[in-house]
């Protein structure tokens, strides 16, 4: 059997096969599981995730659970032993709150790797059939084709223009040509000609080998570069929070320094004053905005998955939320993808085709009238070039014809299929000798192959391609020369087709003598006839390029197809108006980056491009200041992909490569998706906003009002297990939820926010600094209020300031969830998790301050109805002014667009 340390590439091909006991049909099913057993499984042993206990033990090193333990001990020493409790039940309940939602925001993580699991095509019982690439095992035949990246070690036993880029390990980014050359001596890697090797890439080209290494026996898998996945790694956004809470913690302690420094001046014993310090300390620190932003990031990814975008780097949904530009691709991405043959032209009939999708069922119409066909000898003739020049197929799955290969093949196989031909039976009677793939450099593709001892050639693509490679014309079976008359009639029908919004394609063919490359391929070609081929705009893809208007969001279509086909599709989607411009890829090159970037959004559609411009269009629009999302599929769009800020690949149609080079995967390949995860990527960001407006209000609002009653001398309004209950436990409930909160109405009619602001932006900072007076002032007035004119009880004015502040602060999480609508412009009960968190946070407050042993331990007294009223009446105006200002500002707005439109008029004399 296979041994890692065989030369592979110094064998034939026969000894491999018999030291492998493989074969070209590749392995049994039975065999290969028996050697998965064996051998286990094609893959390197990843780094160990984190352990429950790791976590568990990772909440201990909080800056929070440190000051909190300090405490407690200090209580400890001092002999206060309900302080001491109280404290440690606080430090359990926040460790376990963090653990948990730490935990469950890892494992939703976790979970999307399984989304996106890597396959690979092999020969399985001399079928080729489309597995996991972790159950490839010694001895299988890997199908290789452009844009695959190899799954195991391999040696080639077939190779038909087959280029591999092999930087994962050598270093080298220029593609290796390949070949199944024997090689004579011992050589370095980068040299081993007929060998693959895992985590490299098929640039160009396909072929067959048969796997001699896999997982930690690769040789990527010796030096352990595994291609990357999901990584669960710190944003952008993270870090700025951290480094805000940071700066906030900072503060907090300096305020707890001066309360402390005062206390003691003012004759307070030390002990008390310094837990009451700490308790101030962290009072100040948003200690829960870690793990909100786990939480909201991990629920949010989670909610993208679902609705078919796969997040693969957490820094993305940042991103998503500030896109200004989205460049599309046309075909399976703003259309279905789902190909449909409707006329056949050649120099001398036009013949219709009905049929739907990829069903075998139609019939051929000369004005209207059924023909067969295969009596014409020029349109059979087509039909034929049309099955060889292919690789695809169709087949019947659950009742629904579907496309095994690229979908403009399947319609050119369903095509010929109406007309009675089989696919295979051409293939076994001309066989194919060599093939030139598609390039989208030169827009089309040839084959070779052997019919009655002479080699023809045939070819398809782009008709004002194939066109200049035509020296000859076929009619009605007859070769003749191609004249400019004749150019000009296809050349004018290609033109009426693509004004249709057809796809066109033109079909061509030769005998064929001497060598078999490129350049003496392609020439002298016979061209036969053009197909015209619809395919329909997906769903829903003109309603979401509408959101994308309201939402500030440009969309450019990308596309291959001629300008007069991409302007049609573009005009009926909405992408397209009178005021817009298209562009080739030909204009595209006869244009400077100066004049090109003046008129870059002006542009809406870019015909007839390749790669290259795609990544020049990208860096273009990221110049002028955009943030670029741009779709790909090809191994050629990853320069790209990854030059956009948010790479964008196809999930079905999407080789590894492109996935690979990519920020977001779209699982169905919808345009629609990408609209959704914007949706998501900005409620996530809003969300997060809405916790830190929360948050940030009700800890600088308790450190203020404790900090101006120690500066003017008088008694503390609160005590220190009453700062700690209202900051960790009573907030931290609404808190959290306010990371579930759906989106708001208006999310997807404002314009992307502005990539260079800051979490803590203008309005954010206008909108904290607008309700903290009102709960600083509202709490002190009510406890001076029942200190200096009710009862003159320290612990009864002590216990209204300590009711007054937690109401403020449910109520104000009412304006955080809400954010910048009324309460009751949506759902008010669209989000049970903070509504929960208010009612439980109302309830344990309600418990310490009547049940009497709760009472013994935070300094409560009971409170009459009274108090309550007057304590729910000031607390609600935290709710009440916000909802008025928020009530007057959409007025206004709402008058403002009135004006907008029916200006007042004014008449001049």
């Amino acid at each position: 059997m296979a041994d890692n340390q065989e030369k592979w590439y110094l064998k034939k091909l026969d000894e491999v096969f018999k030291t492998l006991d493989s074969s070209e049909k590749g392995l049994s099913q039975k065999e290969a599981e028996k050697r998965i057993k064996e051998h286990g499984y094609n893959e390197i042993k990843e780094v160990k995730k984190d352990t429950p206990l790791k976590i568990l033990l990772r909440q201990f090193k909080s800056f929070v659970v440190g000051i909190l333990a300090v405490a407690a001990i200090i209580s400890f020493f001092i002999g206060h032993q309900v302080e001491l409790v109280v404290i440690s039940i606080i430090i359990l309940f926040v460790i376990l709150l963090n653990f948990f939602e730490e935990y469950k925001a890892s494992r939703d993580m976790e979970a999307l790797i399984n989304l996106t699991p890597k396959k690979a095509k092999i020969l399985r019982d001399g079928k080729k059939i489309e597995i996991l690439s972790r159950e490839i095992t010694i001895g299988d035949i890997l199908v290789l084709e452009r844009g695959n990246i190899i799954s195991a070690d391999a040696r080639l036993i077939e190779a038909n223009n087959l280029k591999v880029e092999e930087a994962a390990l050598t270093g080298e980014s220029v593609s290796v040509n390949k070949t199944i050359t024997d090689l004579k001596i011992k050589t370095q890697l980068a040299q081993q000609v007929n060998m693959l090797f895992a985590g490299t890439t098929v640039t160009n080209g396909d072929g067959l080998a048969v796997v001699v290494g896999i997982g930690e026996n690769t040789e990527i898998g010796k030096i352990s570069s595994m291609i990357k996945s999901i990584k669960d790694e710190t944003t952008p956004l993270q870090k700025r929070l951290d480094k805000l809470t940071k700066q906030i913690s900072i503060g907090a302690m300096i305020i707890a320094v001066i309360v402390f420094i005062i206390g003691i001046l003012q004759g307070t014993h030390w002990t008390g004053m310094l837990i009451f310090s700490m308790a101030v300390i962290v009072s100040g620190i948003p200690e829960s905005l870690p793990t909100v932003v786990a939480v909201t990031l991990a629920t949010g990814v989670k909610k993208m998955a679902k609705r078919n975008a796969i997040i693969k780097r957490l820094p993305a949904v940042e991103t998503l939320g500030t896109c200004t530009v989205i460049c599309s691709d046309k075909t399976g991405t703003l259309t279905q993808n789902k190909m449909v043959i409707e006329n056949l032209f050649t120099s001398d009939v036009e013949v219709g085709v009905t049929g739907n999708g990829y069903e075998p069922k139609g019939v051929f119409l000369k004005e209207k009238i059924k023909i067969d066909v295969n009596k014409h000898k020029t349109i059979s003739k087509m039909l034929e070039i049309g099955v060889l020049c292919n690789n695809a197929d169709i087949k019947l799955e659950k009742k629904i014809w579907t496309v095994d290969g690229e979908a403009t093949e399947g319609a050119l196989i369903t095509l010929a299929r109406k007309a009675g031909l089989i696919t295979e039976d051409y293939h076994k009677k001309f066989p194919r000798k060599k093939e030139h793939p598609f390039d989208p450099e030169r827009k089309c593709m040839s084959t070779i192959h052997l019919n009655q001892g002479k080699h023809f050639v045939y070819s398809k693509g782009a008709p004002e391609i194939l066109l200049t490679k035509a020296k000859y014309y076929l009619d009605n079976g007859k070769i003749k020369r191609l004249d400019k008359k004749i150019l000009n009639l296809f050349l004018e029908k290609n033109k009426e087709y693509a004004s249709n919004g057809l796809r066109v394609l033109g079909l061509s063919f030769k005998e064929h003598k001497g060598s078999f490359d490129l350049k003496n391929v392609e020439s002298n070609l016979v061209f036969v006839g053009l197909v015209s081929i619809r395919d329909p705009p997906a769903p829903n893809v003109k309603e979401s390029i509408k959101q994308c208007k309201e939402a500030g969001i440009k969309v450019v279509m990308i596309t291959g197809d001629n300008e007069l086909t991409a302007k049609a599709i573009a005009t009926e989607l909405g992408i397209f108006s009178e005021r817009d411009i298209v562009m080739t890829g030909k204009e595209l090159d006869e244009l400077n980056d100066t004049v090109f970037e003046k008129m870059i959004n002006h542009i809406s559609v870019y015909a007839r491009v390749t790669p290259a411009h795609k990544l020049r269009i990208v860096k273009s629009l990221q110049n002028v200041g955009h943030i670029v999302g741009m779709t790909g599929d090809g191994v050629n769009d990853a320069p790209a992909l990854k030059k956009a800020d948010i790479g964008i690949a196809m999930g079905k149609r999407g080789t590894d490569v492109a996935k690979e080079s990519s920020e977001l995967i779209l699982r169905d390949d919808n345009f629609s998706t990408i609209i959704n995860a914007i949706e998501e990527g900005r409620t996530i960001y809003e969300n997060i906003r809405k916790f830190i407006y929360y948050l940030l209000v009700g800890n600088a609002a308790e450190v203020l009002i404790i900090l101006i009653a120690v500066m003017v001398g008088a008694n503390l309004p609160l005590t220190a297990l009453m700062v700690l209950f209202i900051n960790l436990v009573t907030s931290e409930f609404p808190a959290l939820g306010l990371s579930f909160e759906k989106p708001s109405l208006k999310i997807m009619k404002q314009r992307p926010r502005d990539h260079k602001e800051g979490i803590l932006s203008d309005y954010l900072i206008f909108k904290i600094g607008q309700i903290i007076p009102l709960i600083v002032l509202g709490a002190i007035a009510l406890y001076v209020w029942e200190l200096m004119m009710k009862s003159g009880e320290i612990p009864k004015a002590q216990t209204v300031a300590f009711a007054t502040i937690i109401f403020f602060e449910l109520f104000h999480a009412l304006n955080a969830k809400s954010w910048d609508e009324t309460i009751f412009s949506k759902n008010f009960f669209s989000n049970f998790y903070v509504l929960g968190g208010i009612a439980l946070a109302a309830v344990l407050t309600v418990l310490v301050i009547y049940l009497p042993f709760l009472q013994n331990i935070f300094g409560t007294v009971a409170l009459d109805i009274k108090d309550w009223i007057i304590i729910i009446a000031v607390s609600s105006s935290a709710m009440w002014i916000i909802e008025l200002q928020k009530t007057l500002l959409q007025a206004e707005l709402k008058e403002r667009k009135k004006m907008e439109i029916h200006p007042t008029r004014i008449d001049v004399d």
